[in-house]
């Protein structure tokens, strides 16, 4: 509760700041919530062999060809975990060993085509992933299309990780390249609306207008144990969405049916339709 008065109140007050404002007349905010996806490496390629990062944060190294990991390589994840071993065209693609997401239990896999084969892979559907739902600058949430919607994303913006339904849940859980069958994610306890608050805030106040990552380190008791923020926009506004995602509450993650740690993942896209 009171991490939520406390971002309620932020929210509110950096409509009244000035020091920051680029307008007195905001222009409309829209802010899309998406999966975190690999995006561009970044670091050096020596003799055919590549140790940098991804734009999201996942780190490889190992062999590379025609700009993709290709031979064998790790990659070691932010959502969690790692993999080590065969890569094909920038896929996991063969033989390999995982290290799974908060458990750090280790297993032999193998995928085909970036599809792992050992193991019944669960797939939410078309119309789960292409769903949208919307929060309005009234603040209510939405499945249809009204006036004034400033925040959408492909899951319901107010539901506890519970609250979905297995469709939801599982595409949720396809998002973690490290994820053990049967486990489950940590997940805002009430779906982080104060946070979507504040981001609008932000963005119609301040104007920022960039692609955020922000990864939130949750332990096995659901206590934030760090937040890492990945963006291009000043370290004031990263500092105010970093502690705006630290002080939600959160529900641990889940390993062999016991809690354990994971991290949560927010990819922020921040506009300003004029």
């Amino acid at each position: 509760m009171r991490s939520a008065v406390f971002l309620s109140a932020l929210g509110l007050a950096l409509g009244c700041i000035a020091p920051f404002a680029k307008s007195t007349e905001p222009s409309q905010p829209e802010i899309q919530l998406a999966m975190p996806a690999g995006g561009t490496y970044h670091g050096p390629v020596i003799n055919g062999l590549a140790r940098g990062r991804f734009s999201n944060g996942d780190l490889y190294e190992g062999e590379w060809k025609n700009g993709k990991p290709d031979g064998i390589g790790t990659m070691t994840y932010m959502l969690g975990g790692s993999y080590e071993g065969e890569w094909k065209n920038g896929k996991r693609d063969g033989k390999g060993v995982m290290r799974f997401a908060g458990s750090e239990r280790r297993a032999e896999v193998r995928f085909v085509d970036g599809h792992r084969v050992d193991v019944t892979e669960e797939h939410p559907s078309a119309a789960t992933a292409a769903a949208r739902f919307w929060l309005r600058s009234g603040e209510e949430p939405t499945g249809s299309h009204i006036r004034n919607k400033v925040v959408y994303a492909s899951l319901p913006l107010d539901l506890g990780y519970d609250e979905l339904t297995p469709d939801q849940q599982r595409l949720v859980r396809s998002s973690y390249p490290a994820l053990d069958a049967g486990d489950a994610p940590p997940y805002p306890l009430k779906g982080g609306k104060e946070l979507y608050r504040l981001l609008v805030a932000l963005v119609r106040h301040l104007e920022i207008m960039d692609d955020i990552l922000v990864y939130v380190a949750v332990d096995a008791e659901a206590n934030v144990t760090s937040v890492t923020t990945i963006s291009s926009i000043d370290t004031r506004y990263k500092d105010l969405i970093s502690l705006g995602t630290g002080l939600l509450k959160y529900k641990p993650a889940q390993c062999g049916g016991q809690p354990c740690a994971g991290v949560v993942p927010f990819n922020l896209k921040l506009r300003t339709l004029y």
